[in-house]
């Protein structure tokens, strides 16, 4: 088995979580996504969970993917819907920009709902040589014990999104905070925790 990423770092909390699991099958590698030092169908299946949105060139990722695949290996991975389906972050984001704190999000360009409509993404997967891929609309809430452990949440996941917040001035922060506690407001339950809805396609291609 082999464990990828383009990062080295997240390359290497991917072996501490495995070893800290007992894992003794999984090579870790630091690998291009379209550009993988593997041979031709020398894998039997792939499976990528929110990758392909972030990648410069997705079709050129999944061309690559079906090169090393082996012929009817299956390719399973998830992507996320539209900001419109995933307030959980796109309002945190959108605050950021309102803000002037972030750039308006340039379409076609890589990121988190790049690839939120399905037909881009039947378009993707058949002329990278798949066959039609099946896709599953997959929802669930991301739960938060109160807007404090939504905002440490926010910022342990990192990205542009915390990057952003951490570079802010305090007074500044602390109005971005409270700009943004009032965008989630409506997901705030009766016990004062959140319940934020998150949509994702699961699709499955051979």
């Amino acid at each position: 088995m082999i464990s990828s990423d383009f990062s080295p770092n997240m390359s290497a909390v991917a072996r501490r979580n495995g070893d800290a699991r007992g894992l003794r099958n999984v090579e870790y590698r630091v690998l291009d996504a379209e550009r993988m030092d593997l041979d031709d169908d020398s894998v039997d299946g792939v499976v990528c969970r929110w990758g392909y949105m972030l990648m410069a060139d997705p079709g050129a990722a999944l061309a690559e993917t079906r090169r090393v695949l082996r012929d009817g290996g299956p390719l399973a991975f998830a992507v996320w819907m539209s900001a419109d389906r995933n307030p959980w972050a796109a309002l945190p984001a959108k605050t950021l920009v309102r803000r002037g704190h972030l750039p308006p999000p340039e379409p076609g360009a890589p990121g988190m709902f790049a690839l939120g409509d399905p037909s881009r993404i039947r378009e993707l997967v058949t002329q990278a040589g798949f066959a039609e891929p099946a896709l599953e609309e997959i929802t669930f809430d991301f739960r938060y014990a109160d807007f404090d452990d939504l905002w440490d949440t926010m910022l342990r996941l990192g990205g542009a999104l915390a990057r952003a917040i951490n570079a802010l001035p305090d007074d500044e922060r602390q109005a971005t905070r409270d700009d943004i506690a009032e965008s989630v407001a409506p997901y705030r339950t009766d016990d004062g925790s959140y319940a934020a809805p998150a949509s994702t396609w699961g699709v499955l291609a051979r």
